[in-house]
């Protein structure tokens, strides 16, 4: 039988062999008491895989991020089962919740956001790549995102229902070409992290990405469909609704795609309304039906009365040189820049009063997840230093 989870030291597990070990884990779980109210956190370690799944057949486990500090695990009111099993909490979730994911805080304050069993069964990311994906027990794909976003566990579990591989590397960013994957889920961030100069990639065999997180602006999405030698479908969606658009055929640069037939999508004061859901994100419905995004609400930076969206900023120091950038202020725009920029090609890029008022040369930039960074802790974290 094929194997469904491979790690990089040559352990395998096909889905039979997984199964057996998780409900191990679910045994003991019953045995404490457990049942569907409750939750239990799980550090998102990759060999940690086997508890998730085990508890995910008596209650809710919670996906921690293992590299949490203890300020950051207070957000949230859950007991972590790292070597002792903790005594259950009960009433703390519905029983249709699968498992629970820590939100960021982008869309809302720090939270527990529940993947229901609809979400899970029916109409979760995982669900909607393999139908527009064709993911099939033949392909295989890397753990390039960490469990506790909610695309990197649900990527998982898209291998598990349909028997693709999923390959647990020590660096994927590095060895990712030595397993061949057939197809990669990530943002643009994880694309670039990808397309590596000192990352050999001679074997064509990624078929479909889907890309998740950010809109793929125009010259990398060239780059990245030309250094995969495959078409990027591009995505939009939030922990809260799930998908939201996709984009197939024809494609528009720089757009997120067609909203879904089963989403209801409006446009209130800039802000993309969904299912009555306030995202936090700006943008627009062009004449053709495609989606775009333009920014976040509550990272919208005032600068003398005019409105600066980071990702229009952002992306014109890409254009002037910059290999990586994240932009952040409040009444003033600031920018952490990777690479050497061209200043003279930036002032042609954007208008004066967007372009930084100071920039960061850094060697890299500490992003969390999928390429998410907090710009507003960024910011107070400058600020505390005296830099700004």
């Amino acid at each position: 039988m094929k194997p469904f989870l491979v790690f990089e030291n040559g352990t395998t597990y096909t889905k039979t062999q997984f199964d057996a070990k998780t409900k191990k884990y679910a045994k003991q779980l019953k045995k404490a008491g457990y049942n569907k109210t409750c939750r239990i956190g799980v550090f998102s370690n990759t060999e940690n895989i086997f508890k998730i799944f085990g508890a995910m057949q008596v209650c809710s486990p919670v996906i921690i991020d293992h590299t949490m500090t203890e300020h950051e695990l207070s957000y949230y009111d859950i007991d972590i089962w790292d070597d002792i099993l903790p005594q259950p909490q009960y009433n703390q979730c519905n029983t249709d919740e699968v498992v629970g994911i820590c939100s960021s805080g982008s869309t809302e304050k720090h939270r527990i956001i529940p993947i229901t069993e609809d979400q899970y069964y029916r109409d979760g990311l995982d669900n909607n790549i393999q139908i527009h994906g064709n993911i099939t027990e033949n392909d295989s794909t890397i753990n390039v995102i960490p469990l506790w976003v909610c695309i990197g566990f649900q990527t998982l579990a898209l291998c598990y229902k349909t028997g693709a591989t999923y390959y647990v590397l020590d660096d994927p960013w590095k060895s990712w070409p030595s397993v061949n994957p057939t197809f990669i889920i990530g943002s643009p961030n994880v694309l670039r992290g990808m397309m590596s100069p000192n990352v050999p990639y001679e074997n064509m065999t990624i078929r479909h990405i889907r890309t998740v997180g950010a809109p793929m602006y125009k010259d990398f999405k060239v780059e990245a469909q030309q250094f995969f030698n495959c078409i990027t479908t591009d995505s939009y969606g939030v922990n809260e609704i799930g998908t939201i658009s996709i984009m197939h055929y024809p494609q528009k640069y720089n757009s997120v795609g067609y909203v879904l037939d089963n989403i209801d999508c409006k446009i209130i004061d800039n802000e993309i309304i969904v299912n009555n859901f306030a995202t936090g994100d700006l943008g627009h419905i062009d004449e053709d039906g495609f989606l775009f995004i333009t920014g976040r609400k509550k990272e919208t930076i005032i600068k003398g009365g005019w409105k600066i969206m980071p990702y229009e900023v952002e992306q014109a120091l890409l254009d002037s040189g910059a290999s990586d950038v994240v932009v952040f202020g409040y009444d003033n725009v600031y920018a952490e820049v990777v690479g050497k920029l061209d200043l003279d090609l930036l002032k042609s890029k954007i208008a004066r009063y967007k372009i930084p008022e100071k920039i960061f040369y850094v060697e890299s930039i500490n992003r969390k997840g999928q390429g998410k960074i907090n710009r507003k802790n960024l910011l107070d974290e400058y600020k505390q230093n005296r830099k700004i």
